[in-house]
């Protein structure tokens, strides 16, 4: 078993070098095992981003952080619009792909090494906020981004309220639901590559209220900027 995101690192390489045909299994405690195609986290430079991230593209706003940057599309777009950004992530494979695409700031780390640097906008796509992992990793991560941020700056999330995301049938046959405790939006996760099964993690879908309410903590007002289908929302923390 090898650390976590290392299977996506490897699915995201593997599509860079050629793969397109990859593939990562996405196990969970809550969702049947599903296979998603690697192209689905790389995004081609060619194929349309989905309307929030387009969205909260255009809301950004000079210095960015790109957490969780992934491949590296969202910062390829913003770079191409003059923006200033640093695009972080813990995959080293991951990091490998936005160096060989062009991101000029690709760094490997966590938001805690950024010690002294501050943002404009720090950006969380792709149901970037659930790296918290549950609630309480939530009231940490806002505590935690809070320094980055610059005079006047801006956290730009997208996630999913899981209430609304599924019809009542739906969501009486997700698989961990029955035997289920606590806040729903708070899953556990597996991916694997290949040969390369990751370690499970956290993972956290929080609705739009419980992170007004985390922020306002932080003296952040959260925003709804646009709603998506299967309860997916974007937000501005300010």
């Amino acid at each position: 078993m090898v650390n976590a995101w290392v299977p996506l690192g490897a699915a995201l390489l593997a599509f860079h070098e050629g793969d397109h045909q990859a593939e990562i299994l996405v196990s969970s405690d809550y969702f049947a095992d599903e296979r998603v195609a690697a192209r689905s986290y790389y995004r081609p430079d060619d194929e349309v981003l989905p309307e929030l991230e387009i969205h909260a593209l255009r809301r950004c706003h000079d210095r960015v952080l790109d957490l969780g940057a992934g491949a590296g599309r969202h910062a390829l777009e913003l770079q191409g619009k003059g923006h200033n950004v640093l695009a972080l992530d813990v995959a080293e494979d991951a990091v490998k792909v936005m160096r060989c695409r062009g991101v000029r700031d690709a760094r490997l780390g966590r938001h805690s090494d950024l010690v002294g640097e501050t943002f404009d906008t720090v950006l969380m796509l792709m149901n970037g906020i659930g790296l918290a992992g549950d609630l309480r990793g939530l009231r940490d991560l806002l505590t935690e981004l809070r320094p980055l941020l610059a005079p006047g700056g801006q956290i730009l999330c997208d996630s999913a309220d899981l209430g609304d995301a599924f019809d009542p049938e739906a969501m009486r046959s997700l698989v961990g639901l029955k035997r289920r405790s606590g806040y729903p939006g708070e899953v556990t996760f597996r991916l694997s590559f290949g040969r390369l099964e990751g370690a499970t993690y956290p993972w956290l879908f929080v609705d739009w209220r419980k992170l007004s309410l985390y922020a306002s903590e932080q003296n952040l007002v959260c925003e709804v900027l646009a709603h998506g289908s299967r309860g997916s929302y974007l937000a501005r923390l300010s």
